[in-house]
């Protein structure tokens, strides 16, 4: 165990800073869970765990998201310059990061929905996994527990992982539309939800928080899912009239134009 132990590299700062932040998502995530369930009794106090793990979670991640741009980012060669601010700004605006801040700052106010947290969560247990897994992973406890095999099963599956998370990112879209026709509607988070995923449509980033996706990039995701609703709703739509011309250019203007050059 000590020889184990003497090999194991060591922590920094920023590796610190991660595994607290993404453990803090995961465990008030799986709290907020849990407090959602129909357990008789207490319901005001599940009420208010449910609400502060909730938020404890989004912020957790938010910050992490923050952290990794902060320390990421590339000054600019002038700030007088527009183009040299757009150089620095733009990879920020297209990045993982970013777009999942956004992410967290859209849900941040309202009350609490457990399936918000799922992507989030899950990217999280991902950067905890392999942060243990770099550091522990020669230790005994590590392999006799079955960690080693765990975080092996979620490494071989993280492209399954991924796609489910595009779903449930998308899967918030209806969500909250139907909240427009209850006392909570909010047309500016609809509005902001949407060009969101749209954005998340064209992502190219492949990382999140510090790890690498294992296959393709988290574009390639939201892409698969809308095809799969394009495919089912297509024969739909042909039958639609008149309607299918706004539907039409609901998908140009969705996926860049890339709809009507695959026609």
């Amino acid at each position: 165990m000590s020889a184990g132990s003497s090999t194991t590299p060591k922590m920094d700062f920023r590796t610190y800073v991660f595994l607290f932040l993404t453990l803090s998502v995961c465990c008030n995530a799986f709290v907020c869970v849990v407090s959602s369930l129909p357990i008789p009794g207490f319901k005001a106090t599940r009420a208010f765990v449910g609400l502060m793990t909730y938020r404890a979670s989004l912020i957790s991640a938010l910050l992490g998201f923050l952290y990794r741009i902060g320390y990421s980012l590339n000054r600019p060669t002038s700030w007088r310059s527009l183009a040299s601010l757009k150089q620095t700004i733009n990879p920020i605006v297209s990045s993982n990061g970013f777009q999942y801040s956004v992410y967290c700052f859209i849900f941040l106010p309202g009350r609490p929905v457990p399936t918000v947290l799922f992507p989030l969560a899950t990217c999280a247990a991902y950067q905890a996994g392999t942060i243990l897994n770099k550091h522990f992973g020669g230790t005994q406890i590590w392999q006799k527990t079955g960690a080693a095999k765990l975080f092996q099963h979620a490494q071989e599956n993280m492209h399954r992982a991924m796609m489910t998370c595009a779903t449930m990112e998308i899967s918030m879209l209806p969500v909250v539309v139907m909240e427009l026709f209850t006392p909570n509607r909010s047309p500016a988070k609809v509005f902001v939800l949407l060009n969101l995923l749209k954005k998340r449509y064209a992502c190219v980033d492949n990382t999140v928080f510090r790890i690498k996706y294992t296959y393709y990039d988290a574009g390639y995701y939201h892409r698969q899912f809308w095809e799969m609703v394009g495919a089912k709703t297509t024969p739909v739509v042909r039958r639609l009239g008149p309607v299918r011309w706004v539907v039409e250019k609901g998908k140009n203007w969705f996926t860049g134009g890339k709809a009507a050059k695959q026609k």
